[in-house]
């Protein structure tokens, strides 16, 4: 049985704060149970949201439209099983580059169509890069071709065999 804290906040939204001043935070209790309901269904009314949450949906039309404006709220999404689609393979592959080419190496990676992130990271490489491949062939052209250009000094690669907990927008 569902406590009653559990079924006001049944998302890892919550969790993510739980036990923290929630006044430290620029959202309240009834932001979060709101983002919880549109991160489950971002196509969910917000009359149909004001009814599981005990509001108005004046109350929630104005909350989201806050959330949005202050950027909290960034886009409304969807997320696609490319499993289900292509032989998707996920590989992150950390590049090692030349300091003062930097960022001519980014600007050339993140336009490239499967790259689905770029991070600048500590550590031995200096940056990360999350690309969906639609099978070993492709990936291996883009280490081998895509990435040879000046500015890359070294590349490391892993391919991701399964995923315990994954992140759903970048497909797998």
């Amino acid at each position: 049985m569902n406590t009653p804290q559990q079924s006001q906040f049944p998302c890892e939204i919550f969790e993510r704060w739980k036990g923290l001043d929630l006044k430290l935070l620029p959202i309240d209790r009834t932001d979060i149970r709101i983002l919880c309901e549109l991160r489950e269904n971002a196509r969910m009314s917000n009359s149909e949201i004001a009814k599981k949450l005990g509001v108005t949906e004046a109350t929630v039309r104005r909350r989201i439209k806050n959330l949005i404006e202050n950027g909290i709220i960034m886009r409304f999404s969807i997320h696609i099983d490319y499993r289900l689609i292509e032989n998707t393979v996920k590989a992150y592959i950390h590049l090692k580059t030349v300091t003062d080419k930097l960022d001519k190496v980014v600007d050339h990676v993140v336009n490239h169509n499967r790259v689905v992130a770029v991070y600048r990271v500590t550590g031995e490489y200096d940056l990360l890069v999350v690309a969906l491949f639609v099978g070993m062939t492709e990936l291996q052209e883009f280490i081998d071709t895509f990435l040879k250009i000046d500015g890359v000094k070294e590349t490391d690669t892993q391919i991701v065999m399964s995923a315990h907990k994954g992140v759903p927008w970048t497909g797998i």
